[in-house]
């Protein structure tokens, strides 16, 4: 069930799939930079191997989900909840890639009732560290860059990527992903992960360019509240070659979250996900 949408109270529309096992725990999966409601594992089987209800989210302006103009970070829980409220889901895991992972943390933060454990898998952190652009690859560090300082040039990229990725994206991608990792690339390119990605990113920006560049853009604004503030667990995944998101982003969540635990992967890069969903997910939801 792939395309489902939400009517919202101010009257927006939100989009999401469901995968895995109906009655199972609920984790609530939110997308990385250009994604969509259609990441999801290769093998859904996984998932209820796992006895998990898996729960994949479209953004503001992303696939299904109608853009909100002057959205804050903090102005994505709202949302969440009202979907696990749709969804009859009480308590639920929330679990954020690459950019989703500031908005998994949102909703922990002001969801504390409802967030029962969250894992960030290659996850954002705050730019305004010190020594936040460290380690990116070129192209990376003049998005995040132009993100925080320059918001209409960042705009200006997520436009001209819209326009290649809905061209040729594998061409595209082979493109963009030149400076990644050759782990990576192998991850990326396999035949069981290419076609999903290609279909979930076209689908990201199906509805235009704004949502992504709004996304980059309050992820590297500031987040709204302090990542020491939130208590809820969370596991946190970090590949040590990753160079969409270096490793030390990884250290710094981890040091400065109360209440976190920490696997790091030498060797893998950014899609290390492609792989590990069913590692990842057992983690999440084990021990209740």
């Amino acid at each position: 069930m792939d395309e489902q949408s939400l009517l919202l109270q101010d009257g927006r529309r939100l989009g999401y799939a469901e995968y895995g096992d109906p009655t199972g725990r609920p984790v609530f999966y939110f997308h990385g930079s250009g994604g969509s409601r259609l990441d999801r594992p290769a093998d859904v089987g996984m998932l209820r191997e796992l006895g998990v209800r898996l729960v994949s989210t479209d953004r503001p302006g992303h696939g299904l989900s109608d853009f909100q103009s002057h959205r804050r970070l903090l102005d994505w829980p709202g949302d969440v909840d009202q979907l696990a409220d749709h969804l009859g889901c009480g308590r639920i895991y929330v679990m954020g890639w690459s950019a989703g992972g500031p908005h998994a943390l949102a909703c922990a933060h002001l969801l504390p009732g409802r967030v029962i454990k969250g894992a960030l898998v290659a996850s954002a952190a705050p730019m305004r560290r010190s020594g936040a652009f460290r380690g990116l690859s070129p192209s990376n560090r003049i998005l995040a860059v132009t993100a925080r300082r320059a918001p209409p040039l960042a705009r200006l990229i997520r436009r001209i990527t819209r326009r290649m990725v809905m061209d040729d994206l594998e061409k595209a991608s082979r493109r963009l992903m030149s400076t990644i990792p050759e782990a990576d690339k192998a991850m990326l390119y396999a035949p069981e992960n290419l076609g999903l990605f290609i279909r979930s990113v076209r689908e990201g920006y199906r509805a235009g360019w704004q949502g992504i560049a709004q996304d980059d853009i309050l992820i590297s604004q500031d987040w709204g509240f302090d990542l020491a503030e939130v208590r809820v667990a969370f596991d946190i995944w970090q590949g040590e070659a990753d160079v969409n998101v270096p490793c030390h982003t990884g250290r710094y969540l981890r040091d400065t979250l109360p209440n976190a635990h920490a696997t790091f992967l030498p060797g893998e890069g950014h899609f290390f996900l492609l792989k590990r969903w069913g590692e990842v997910l057992a983690a999440l939801v084990s021990g209740d």
